[in-house]
């Protein structure tokens, strides 16, 4: 009984270990829909109401999954200034969180700017067009923020364009989730203490059998 308790001990500490280091975004990667004009389930649109867009339309190179979202799409294909999109997602106090997520633009003529808000605190990301009409592939965004309340806002809004609607910002992967400054153990911790189960387990064992 006492090693099937370790073991069950070993399970359920992975297991919720992995569970806090799951995407705490509903649908961050845009593959619960297909629809290009209606609002992706689990976010709320900012402005017009864009919907997603398959990689595959415009042979742009795949960063997560079948489709991205382009904050200037269907919806409004032109000056989507102010447009965008957010969810409020449920944090602890004090705790660091990491916004991860895949950024390129339509890139066919002009600049535009996103910006980047995560409970009022912002980053602008600048960009602009090298006129491979939606071919520039996706680059990796981080920014890292220590939670100040229960429920935290984050949005993505297009705040500059001077392209006609030509090069706004588009977004794939989006991932929030507690960082390696939060309170989760890492995989290095995770293993230790899991190793420490499995021996006294087997400590236990070797007595049981000795009696």
């Amino acid at each position: 009984m006492r090693i099937l308790s370790l073991f069950c001990i070993l399970i359920a500490f992975f297991g919720l270990s992995l569970a806090a280091q799951a995407n705490l975004l509903v649908n961050g990667d845009f593959e619960a829909s297909s629809s290009p004009v209606t609002t992706p389930p689990g976010w709320t649109n900012i402005g017009h109401s864009d919907g997603v867009i398959p990689y595959s339309q415009f042979s742009t190179p795949a960063y997560d999954g079948l489709y991205f979202y382009d904050l200037g799409g269907f919806g409004n294909a032109n000056e989507p200034v102010g447009d965008g999109i957010m969810q409020n997602v449920a944090t602890t106090p004090g705790t660091e969180y990491t916004l991860t997520f895949g950024l390129s633009s339509e890139d066919v003529r002009g600049n535009s700017t996103l910006r980047v808000s995560i409970d009022g605190i912002t980053r602008d990301f600048n960009l602009t067009s090298a006129g491979t009409f939606l071919g520039k592939g996706f680059t990796t965004e981080t920014i890292n923020y220590v939670a100040t309340g229960t429920l935290t806002t984050i949005m993505f809004i297009e705040t500059v364009n001077t392209s006609g609607g030509n090069n706004d910002p588009m977004i794939d992967g989006v991932i929030f989730d507690v960082s390696g400054g939060g309170k989760v153990p890492e995989p290095a911790t995770m293993i230790l203490l899991g190793s420490g189960l499995i021996g006294l387990a087997g400590y236990g064992k070797k007595k049981f059998f000795k009696k």
